[in-house]
């Protein structure tokens, strides 16, 4: 291998992106490859605590991607922290990379500014981030604990709902006794 292969190294970070998307879009691309694929806590997740589900589902995807790239390049992966960015600093802590692609419509816009604070290009591939990446990150922000406004109106509102939904409940048993004649 090269001095020169040695200096084309790309660190990919992978959301929702098929592997063959990922395959096809980095055909010919550098001789390393470090796949990271940040762990995505969905809405029901998070609300459960599930963040094995969540780290399990990113460990299969990386695996997937690394696949995907077999044979093409010499390729490594990893799953990575809820955060995107904290996931890219762990990977570059190990792999230092010359470049930084993203993939899939999972990655929010804003990803790309908070990762361009590494001082490396960062370039994306598939589609552009869709409704699916901005909840994605409210979710993040949430489980983080930032945002405590959206977190706080998320608490009130779950409350309200349940509190209605009891009253509910309440004025159907009573029309179902008073119906019976119990009451």
């Amino acid at each position: 291998m090269s001095d020169q292969d040695d200096l084309r190294r790309l660190l990919l970070v992978v959301g929702e992106a098929s592997p063959q998307t990922v395959r096809l879009a980095l055909a010919g691309a550098p001789a390393r490859i470090h796949v990271v694929v940040p762990a995505v806590v969905r809405p029901l997740d998070w609300l459960a605590n599930a963040d094995d589900r969540a780290n399990e589902r990113a460990r299969l995807r990386a695996s997937e991607a690394e696949e995907a790239l077999s044979g093409l390049v010499e390729v490594t992966s990893g799953a990575g922290d809820l955060d995107p960015v904290q996931a890219v600093a762990d990977a570059l802590a190990e792999f230092p990379a010359t470049d930084m692609v993203i993939a899939g419509a999972s990655a929010d816009d804003g990803l790309d500014l908070a990762l361009a604070r590494f001082g490396l290009p960062v370039y994306r591939v598939g589609p552009r981030p869709g409704r699916k990446a901005r909840i994605n990150r409210e979710v993040r922000e949430l489980a983080g604990g930032r945002n405590a406004g959206k977190l706080l109106a998320f608490i009130v509102g779950m409350n309200v709902a349940l509190m209605v939904a009891a009253i509910a409940l309440s004025l159907v048993a009573l029309f179902v006794l008073w119906l019976v004649g119990a009451f």
